[in-house]
């Protein structure tokens, strides 16, 4: 699957060297199987409980898992999908997501990206950016959290994938913090530049 995805982008060396690479995935099944289908060695998925409303703007869920526990069973024989449920202890979060890469979250933001920061991994949020260790903080920055629809979901969650696939191949540089991206009908390409406020401006 992988070397469907990159063929003609990168050479067959940086395409097996994504097995080595791990990604963490909050409340994103979306996500996850785009990354799996990408060629990512191994995903922890952290589900969550699945609301009406995520069932409608993620087109992997399927209608009637709403209201039940999100769990993802291994995509293929030579997978590495590892499904956890949501901890409510912080402590349990932090180990599940010990070891990882890259954390991205699309529920429960502030705890991942706190748990980000303590571990010194790049933590994606639901908007498009990506905040390094050494550089600035989530929690020095505030911006208004993106309404979706199914469509700008699938948006979304596609250029995230593009942004890990460059932060683990070097293949061009992700959108760093402050920059930062939402998914827009209204604007050119369908991506508006948001401005990463400081807090206490």
């Amino acid at each position: 699957m992988r070397k469907i995805f990159w063929l003609g982008m990168a050479d067959e060396k940086k395409i097996d060297y994504l097995e080595k690479f791990s990604v963490a995935i909050i409340g994103s099944r979306m996500l996850m199987e785009i990354l799996w289908r990408s060629g990512v060695g191994c995903i922890r998925y952290i589900g969550d409980f699945v609301t009406p409303v995520d069932a409608r703007l993620d087109s992997t869920i399927k209608p009637l898992e709403a209201n039940d526990y999100d769990v993802v069973h291994p995509m293929s024989f030579d997978s590495c999908v590892i499904s956890y449920p949501y901890p409510e202890e912080y402590s349990e979060l932090k180990k599940q997501l010990k070891g990882i890469d890259v954390i991205i979250a699309h529920k429960h933001i502030r705890r991942s990206a706190r748990i980000a920061e303590e571990l010194g991994v790049p933590f994606i949020p639901e908007i498009i950016t990506t905040f390094l260790p050494d550089g600035i903080s989530f929690f020095d920055v505030r911006y208004d959290s993106p309404s979706h629809n199914p469509i700008s979901y699938a948006i979304t969650c596609s250029i995230q994938a593009g942004e890990v696939m460059r932060i683990f191949t070097g293949y061009e540089l992700p959108t760093i913090a402050p920059e930062a991206y939402v998914v827009d009908f209204n604007s050119p390409n369908y991506l508006r530049k948001i401005d990463l406020q400081r807090m206490g401006d």
